[in-house]
Formats: structure tokens, sequence, C-alpha cells
């Protein structure tokens, strides 16, 4: 049984319970990187891998730059493409009976980056290039909108609207789509790279629709994304973790830190539930705490 068997099986059986396109698509990227893990490991038939197999697997998830909600996703795919194979007989033993996902229950957000920190990554790309004002636009798209990595992958050039400053994401988790306000800033770059930049790298491919394109017009893909942002948090000498995770986190605590309604940033980040949003009101910095300290009439009158 090698793994595209096995993926093909599983995708075909959730297109059968008539899973959403969403759910199926986010399967098969998930799945893909464990493929990917399988090659570089020259492991061809799945019913050779062993539970220590499953745990060396997710050790390796767990030293890869993304969030703890990403890892829990990446073993849970698994979990779930053995669950398929046993129970269609396909496969006798589950490698991954056992295998506990990341914990991500009561999981404060890692520290998120200061708004000098966000002026220090967003001035790193160089613009003298093409891929620097790409990268800049990628950047302050993933910091204005709070958007995930996956959804932004999947966003193409018909679903932004540069007049009235909004990205459509149709590709949502859960297939719940939404429009996100883009600002300013993130559609004058927008602006810049479509205008200056995606003719030019959409060349040998003018059937692309994709939004953001690596050079010979293929997509750039949500991997290629958290590199960049390694790269630049690199350049731009920031000590913290820079993942499209922790830009999604930044994002949100700022508006916060601003004053912005929790349930407006509930539609922004496309959260089903509330308390999902509410947890960037535990992180709040020590001056948001000062300032709290010092006007609020509660805590005044308290003191007094």
């Amino acid at each position: 049984m090698t793994f595209l068997d096995g993926i093909t099986s599983l995708l075909s059986h959730l297109r059968l319970k008539k899973y959403s396109p969403a759910t199926i698509d986010n399967y098969s990227d998930q799945l893909k990187r464990f493929g990917e893990w399988l090659e570089q490991q020259a492991i061809v038939d799945l019913r050779q891998l062993s539970q220590q197999d499953i745990r060396d697997y997710q050790a390796a998830v767990k030293q890869q730059p993304i969030g703890r909600e990403t890892q829990a996703l990446r073993i849970r795919a698994v979990k779930r493409l053995f669950n398929h194979l046993v129970d269609q007989t396909i496969i006798l033993l589950d490698p991954t009976e056992g295998i506990q996902e990341v914990s991500r229950r009561e999981k404060l957000p890692r520290p998120i980056l200061s708004k000098k920190e966000i002026d220090k990554l967003l001035i790193a790309p160089n613009l003298s290039l093409p891929q620097g004002i790409r990268d800049r636009a990628l950047i302050e798209v993933l910091y204005a909108t709070g958007i995930r990595v996956g959804e932004l992958e999947k966003v193409t050039i018909h679903h932004v609207d540069l007049p009235t400053q909004t990205l459509q994401v149709r590709h949502a988790k859960g297939g719940r789509a939404r429009t996100v306000p883009l600002g300013k800033t993130a559609t004058k770059w927008l602006k810049e790279y479509l205008t200056q930049v995606r003719p030019r790298l959409a060349k040998r491919r003018p059937f692309e629709r994709t939004l953001f394109l690596v050079n010979g017009g293929k997509p750039l893909l949500q991997t290629r994304i958290r590199g960049l942002l390694q790269q630049y948090q690199k350049q731009a000498n920031i000590k913290k973790s820079v993942t499209p995770h922790i830009l999604r986190h930044t994002c949100a605590t700022h508006l916060l830190q601003q004053g912005a309604d929790i349930r407006a940033i509930q539609q922004l980040l496309g959260h089903i539930r509330l308390n999902s949003t509410t947890i960037y009101t535990r992180v709040a910095p020590l001056e948001v705490k000062a300032m709290h300290q010092k006007y609020h009439p509660n805590h005044r009158k308290a003191a007094s």
C-alpha cells in the first residue's frame, strides 16, 4: 500500500461522504507533508510503519516553525488516514493508535510582534527587486487581515477589490467565506505588486489566477511563505519567531489594543466561536495593563 494509494482512497471516501471541498483540500494539504516525510525516510509501503515511525514524524512536526494548531492538524490528518485504511481493511494494524495530538486547549498564543518589530519586518524586503515588492505586499496583507496562510495560498486576483480595499476569502476554514478589509497601506502595496510585478512573474503562465506567484508564474505556496518570513525575521534581527500564525495573532492583538470590538475581530479572523477570539484578551502587554490601572474608574476607586 503506497502513500499515493492511501491518500487517494481517503480523499475519495471523504468526497463520497459529502465533506466540504475546503475540508478535503485541508486533509490533502496536511497529508502531502506526511508524504514528503515518508519519501525522505525512504518508506514506500504504509504497512511498514510502526508506532515509533509516527512518533518520529510527530517529533519532526514539532520542530517546524508552525503554530500548535497546525501541528495538531498534521497529526490529526495522519490519524484519519490510518483510521480509514483500517476501517476499510486495507491494512490490519493502526500505527497511530495511542498517539496524542498536540494539545491546543487553553494554549496562549506565542509572543506577538511589537509595532516596532512589525515595522522592521515590513522594511526588510529589497524593494529594488520585483520579489521584494511581492514580499512587502505579502507581509502587509498577512498583518492587515490576519488571514490564515492556507486561505491566502488560495486567494486569486479576482478576490482582490482595490477600490473598496477588501479581500474575499473564498476558501476559508470550514467553508465559511468572508470578506476582510485590507486598509490603505496593504491596498497600496497590493496595487504596486499587481500592476508592476505580477504581470512579469505570470509571463510564462498568463492563465494563472493565484494572487501571489513565484518566478515562472506558479503559485507561491505556504511552505515558501513560511521560509520567506524566516528569512526576513533574520534580516530584521527579530528575536521572536515570525510565522503566518504569529502575524495573525499580532494583527488581532494590535486591533484589540487599539480598542477594536472583540466580535469584529472574530469576524475578521473567521472564528466560529467567540471564545476562540477572546484568548487575545489574556495576552495584553504590560503597557495596556498599566493604562487600565491608571484610568479604569473601578481600579482607581479600589486604590483610594
